[in-house]
């Protein structure tokens, strides 16, 4: 399965994002568009509203964006202005999920994918698709030859995504995280 991009041309003008990159999943279920500051308002609806669900594993989004205009802040002047950071809309084009990118600073063909689904949008394969598209990507159009994702053992539910997209445990990292990694093949 692939995935289908839009707007490919760089989405920034004078360091604002106005033509965001959006990448479509194989099946057309879910879409991946690069945040610009119009998403701002929707980003932070699905973090407020789903605090104790994205703070279960220990994750510090919540605590991130206390704010709306935190988060329009960290869209328009990221602290890592190479992490690609989407936000997954379903068909119907309601937010439902984050899916970021980011290389490692020490192998530019190797990133990390994190991601986080409201709740209420669980079951429905939103983020199996998500992470699908966004390897997809990543491997055919960004150069990059190894993906990996750091999950909270008890997460289990995020585990079964990345090993559904045939990622593979490779290790344990800081905090006791697993270590689930994808290869590029020739």
């Amino acid at each position: 399965m692939s995935s289908e991009t839009k707007d490919p041309q760089d989405p920034t003008e004078g360091g604002v994002i106005i033509n965001p990159l959006e990448i479509v999943s194989s099946d057309g279920e879910v879409s991946l568009r690069r945040y610009a500051p119009q998403d701002a308002e929707a980003a932070f609806d699905l973090i407020d509203n789903n605090r104790e669900h994205l703070s279960q594993f220990g994750e510090d989004t919540p605590a991130k964006y206390p704010t709306l205009e935190s988060l329009r802040e960290s869209i328009l002047h990221p602290r890592n202005p190479n992490r690609f950071r989407f936000g997954l809309r379903n068909r119907a084009g309601i937010l439902v999920g984050t899916i970021n990118l980011t290389p490692d600073e020490s192998d530019p063909q190797k990133g990390e994918i994190g991601y986080y689904l409201g709740a209420q949008f669980q079951g429905h394969g939103y983020m199996s698709r998500a992470v699908e598209a966004i390897t997809d990507y990543a491997f055919k159009n960004l150069g990059y030859t190894s993906l990996f994702g750091s999950v909270a053992p008890e997460n289990t539910d995020s585990i079964r995504v990345l090993e559904k997209n045939a990622y593979t445990r490779s290790g344990v990292g800081p905090k006791g995280k697993v270590i689930l990694a994808k290869v590029k093949h020739a």
